[in-house]
């Protein structure tokens, strides 16, 4: 974890100081940047990776402080294990709780899988059209298909996100994890399959543990139930009218069910886009991508956005985009990395696979977009 330390943002003398470090050290770099050219107070300016994040919520006495020493060596280890997904939560949550202290900032970087991040969502009315989409999911905000042209979604959006003590940022919508909701979850049949035999008719929610399949074979009369018929797919996402139901088996279902059940609401959405794009002919195929799902990422939808995260992701800091900014055009630069990263455009939202990008198609995403 490197931090940068000088007089003000403008200062051209700045210490780039390495954590883990020792106090008397760090003191010293810290004296020599607030001596240079008269004294005044330093404070963090900024950082390398996730560490930029923690401008404003570290103290200048903390710098001079064994204890606070101590706190940001322990900081350290925790912010340069984090991969870029983990960067995205932390700078999220932290603004999130309104941290403003180190020992929150600690609490925090050491609890973030109590934190989710929904990448494709940064205003309400995002997250209102994401909570009706899947309303059919979650059990709430579940309309009819005729009254959704006339729903506020900026309101219900703008409600949920107080409620939820969530907060938008630049990654994404970020929120605490609900436990409750996510046991609820856990506790609903991904897939329902009917199976038949001539001795009679079995409903079979899945995924399905042994002794339910056992319990199956019994009311079948059957050795195996792959030679059942199956008479009935129910599936309860908004995505069912993308998977194949002519060819399907118990253990590719009773697959795909268990990857679905431990997917969060935003690997559903994720789900839900990829098989637009992938268009699977089987449900073995469509298994495959769920256990996948990390190799896909829906991203903005905004051709400017999605140019100045790639100018951040190659290194760029705020603070140069805004000095390019009004002389880089962000759109034709967004257009052309959407291009070259594969993206294509869903009903989810764009989405991009991380891996390789996707083929090209007609027409191109930066038509398709506009």
């Amino acid at each position: 974890m490197v931090l940068y330390v000088a007089k003000s943002s403008f200062s051209q003398d700045v210490a780039h100081i390495s954590f883990p470090a020792e106090a008397a050290e760090v003191r010293n770099e810290v004296i020599a940047v607030e001596d240079f050219g008269g004294w005044a107070p330093a404070y963090i300016i900024g950082g390398d990776g996730a560490a930029q994040i923690l401008t404003g919520r570290i103290e200048r006495d903390t710098l001079f402080s064994e204890a606070g020493i101590q706190k940001l060596n322990q900081l350290a280890g925790l912010v340069d294990t984090m991969a870029l997904d983990a960067q995205k939560v932390f700078a999220g949550a932290l603004m999130a709780e309104h941290v403003k202290c180190l020992d929150d900032v600690l609490r925090v970087a050491g609890s973030l899988d109590r934190y989710e991040l929904f990448s494709g969502i940064k205003t309400d009315e995002e997250l209102g059209h994401f909570l009706v989409d899947t309303g059919p999911i979650t059990g709430k905000f579940v309309f009819d298909e005729k009254v959704k042209p006339y729903l506020d979604y900026a309101k219900i959006g703008a409600e949920q996100r107080k409620l939820l003590g969530g907060t938008h940022t630049e990654q994404g919508f970020v929120k605490r994890r609900e436990v409750v909701q996510t046991q609820k979850t856990a506790d609903r049949p991904a897939f329902a399959l009917t199976l038949a035999s001539p001795t009679g008719a079995v409903r079979l929610d899945l995924p399905a543990p042994d002794d339910e399949l056992e319990r199956a074979k019994r009311a079948l009369g059957l050795d195996d139930l792959g030679s059942a018929d199956i008479q009935e797919v129910e599936i309860g996402y908004p995505w069912a009218h993308l998977l194949p139901t002519d060819a399907v088996t118990l253990e590719d279902a009773n697959t795909l069910a268990q990857c679905v059940r431990a997917m969060t609401g935003q690997e559903l959405r994720v789900f839900g886009a990829v098989l637009e794009v992938e268009e699977p002919r089987s449900f073995h195929e469509a298994g495959t991508i769920a256990m996948d799902i990390d190799d896909y990422e829906l991203v903005s939808g905004s051709e400017r956005e999605y140019g100045m995260e790639a100018l951040r992701y190659a290194g760029a800091g705020d603070e140069l985009l805004e000095i390019l900014d009004g002389f880089t055009d962000f759109d034709t630069l967004g257009r052309l990395e959407m291009e070259q990263d594969g993206v294509r455009e869903t009903s989810y939202g764009p989405v991009k696979r991380l891996s390789a990008p996707w083929p090209d198609q007609e027409p191109e995403i930066g038509q398709t977009m506009g």
